[in-house]
């Protein structure tokens, strides 16, 4: 039949106590008999006779004390002389199995309960030990007592009383020092003072030689320690296989009380906050232990009776039945995720989150900043009392101050990274502090904005592009077949003179029309980046004269007077020499188009850091009303009125190749003053051979 799971619960938590109590109290009776565990069944081996013979060593340890104070002529009262009698007799062969030889480092014997017809090699469990003893005859009773050779008390007579005087808990340093003995700084070592420096003193290196006859005759301390061995042989097999197995067991029904409770919701008492629980689990234990601990006493000194047994089993039960319920409900809490939720530093925490949450965003940051550092001041005062804390305190405030200057140091570097036109990473905003968060949720916000601008003007940009060139392409069309009109029309015989007055007034305008549509699919292409670039070695000089001697003609016609400073080294660059051409062209066209009549067009050419520089100033024929970098704007002109035939396009055209070459263009406007710079990079210069001594003359003959 199968039991109800309620009762396989119970049976299994009692199981699981009473098996758990047995494995408690027979593994701790079995450690506590660890000794005698090992030694094999002989009793001269175990740790039982290790303790009685110990007890008899103190007292031979007393019984030479007070006879070799005698010997040294300190007097003694009543009480010494009874209780010398008394060690005599305890330590007698008559009264006990112990035996004893008690020698001077010399090997002089002074005491000893040996027969004499006894050797010392017969005893069993044979043991050797040395210890001092310091008397002095005016000054102190006893000065040092020590067992292989380590101080551990110190007593001053000072005239009236003895004084103790422990290194590791003096009474009066000032008495002491008094009477000759120096302390040392630290008081847990030894005093400076060593009996070999003192002549008021007299000292004894004893070394004492034990033993216990076997068998044993004498009903003593060893005696007892006999029987007390034999009865936990007796019972040691038994009381260690009742170990294993309800220790075994125990663990079974824990393991299955365990998978039981992870199958389960949770109790009423997995609902209480887990700390809580575990403090009053806690206490409960230390008065279950504080309990216990008289009826142990009792057990320690009259032996074990029924009431004390049953009593201590009792409070046994009580506590395994407190540490399985604490297993238990921490199995449950683990398996629902309640394990730290439901605590009250878990419930402070989320109240104290929320309240710095609160503070953070409708606070000002002045008053966050005073609540933090009183804050950290009622920190630091609460961990004073405790110094072990304040470490740990004053690390976790560091902690606190990194990780903000790490989440700074990347809103830093996002802002440079935007400010640089670079592509931005948005920022992780999820462990932030709640200002950087905010501030670092703007960034993204503000990238994101930039972003789509860019998209949106680059993607008007190629939309104005392709406009342009698809224009420009449907133009060529209808222009070519005007031009090749106006051509054949001039070829005819025509008589009337308005007539060819207007084909040349067609003709003219035709050819402006036809320079505008080349002009902006070249601009387009410039801006754009799609025109083919063939860089080459170029003299730039050369092609500046060139062009200067082309435009001759046309700028005597306008009056301009061409001035080329000569240049003061090479100008060799690299360029496209079609490009530069057309860039050459557009500004020395700029000059006949907007220059003032009757004045200078200054050309200059200078190399200087890696940089080849063309200079082109002149005067302005109208007011020059916008800035450079307007000039250099598509469709913009110096001309306001518009009564030049320029496009707008030369400068844009001019700037948009230099930049394809790799170089510079510049404008800059002084009042009337126009002038343009045009910077492409110097060729490098071929190095000079350099041929050894004696061979200058093949360089003369080449």
């Amino acid at each position: 039949m199968n039991l109800p799971a309620r009762s396989k619960r119970l049976g299994a938590v009692a199981l699981c106590l009473v098996c758990g109590t047995l494995a408690f109290w027979s593994s701790l009776m079995l450690m506590s008999q660890w000794d005698d565990l090992w030694s094999g069944g002989d009793f001269y081996q175990s740790g039982s006779l290790w303790y009685a013979m110990t007890q008899y060593q103190w007292t031979v340890q007393q019984y030479a004390d007070l006879k070799l104070g005698k010997l040294w002529g300190e007097s003694q009262d009543y009480l010494q002389q009874l209780q010398t009698q008394q060690l005599e007799e305890s330590l007698s062969a008559e009264n006990t199995n112990y035996r004893y030889q008690l020698r001077t480092d010399a090997g002089t014997l002074l005491y000893s309960n040996l027969e004499e017809d006894r050797p010392f090699s017969s005893l069993a469990g044979q043991q050797t030990g040395s210890f001092t003893l310091i008397h002095g005859t005016q000054l102190q009773e006893q000065d040092v007592q020590s067992w292989n050779g380590e101080c551990y008390l110190l007593q001053v007579w000072t005239g009236e009383e003895y004084m103790d005087l422990s290194p590791l808990n003096p009474t009066d340093v000032a008495t002491a020092q008094t009477y000759g003995y120096t302390p040392s700084t630290d008081l847990e070592e030894h005093w400076d003072w060593t009996p070999e420096t003192d002549s008021r003193v007299q000292t004894a290196n004893l070394v004492l030689e034990s033993g216990v006859t076997d068998p044993l005759t004498v009903e003593d301390l060893i005696w007892s320690a006999r029987k007390s061995y034999d009865d936990i042989q007796r019972w040691l097999a038994p009381l260690t296989l009742v170990c294993l197995s309800t220790l075994a067991a125990t663990l079974v029904s824990l393991v299955w009380l365990c998978r039981q409770k992870r199958l389960t919701g949770l109790s009423w008492q997995d609902r209480i906050p887990y700390d809580l629980y575990l403090v009053v689990n806690v206490f409960l234990l230390c008065v279950l232990l504080a309990a216990g601990d008289p009826i142990s006493s009792t057990i320690v000194r009259i032996g074990y009776t029924m009431r004390l047994v049953v009593g201590l089993e009792v409070l046994s039960l009580a506590g395994a039945a407190l540490i399985l319920s604490t297993i238990l409900t921490t199995v449950a809490r683990h398996r629902h995720h309640t394990l730290w939720r439901n605590t009250l530093l878990w419930w402070l925490w989320r109240h104290l989150s929320a309240f710095l949450r609160h503070v953070g965003e409708h606070w000002p940051i002045t008053r966050r900043t005073v609540l933090f550092f009183l804050l950290y001041l009622l920190g630091t005062w609460a961990t004073s009392s405790a110094s072990i804390l304040i470490p740990f305190y004053q690390g976790a405030v560091l902690w606190g101050l990194c990780r903000w200057t790490r989440q700074w140091n990347a809103i830093r570097a996002a802002t440079q990274a935007m400010v640089h036109g670079g592509d931005s990473v948005p920022l992780q905003t999820a462990n932030m502090y709640p200002d950087l968060r905010q501030h670092a949720q703007q960034l993204n916000d503000l990238s994101a904005s930039i972003a789509l601008a860019v998209e949106e003007r680059l993607k008007s940009e190629r939309f104005k592009a392709e406009l342009i060139t698809n224009v420009s392409h449907d133009l060529k069309t209808p222009l070519t077949s005007i031009l090749n009109y106006v051509d054949l029309l001039k070829k005819t015989e025509i008589q009337d003179p308005k007539a060819w007055e207007y084909l040349d007034v067609l003709d003219r305008k035709a050819q402006r029309l036809k320079k505008l549509t080349e002009d902006l699919v070249e601009a387009s292409k410039a801006s754009s980046g799609v025109l083919p670039v063939h860089l080459e070695p170029l003299d730039f000089a050369q092609l500046v004269q060139q062009a200067s001697g082309e435009y001759e003609d046309r700028f005597q016609k306008v009056g301009l007077t061409v001035v080329l400073d000569p240049p003061a080294g090479d100008c060799n660059i690299l360029a496209d020499g079609r490009h530069l051409w057309r860039v050459v062209d557009n500004l020395l066209g700029n000059c006949c188009k907007y220059a003032l009549r009757d004045t200078r067009v200054y050309l200059n050419l200078t190399a200087w850091e890696g940089q080849v520089r063309l200079t082109v100033k002149n005067v302005s024929r109208a007011p020059l009303n916008v800035s450079p970098e307007q000039l250099m704007e598509r469709f913009v002109r110096g001309d306001t009125a518009r009564s030049s035939e320029g496009s707008g396009l030369g400068l844009s055209i001019a700037r948009s190749l230099t930049e394809l070459q790799g170089g510079t263009f510049q404008l800059e406007i002084d009042g009337d003053l126009f002038k343009a710079m045009v910077s492409l990079p110097a060729l490098p210069a071929e190095p000079t051979p350099v041929l050894p001594a004696g061979n200058e003359s093949e360089l003369e003959k080449e």
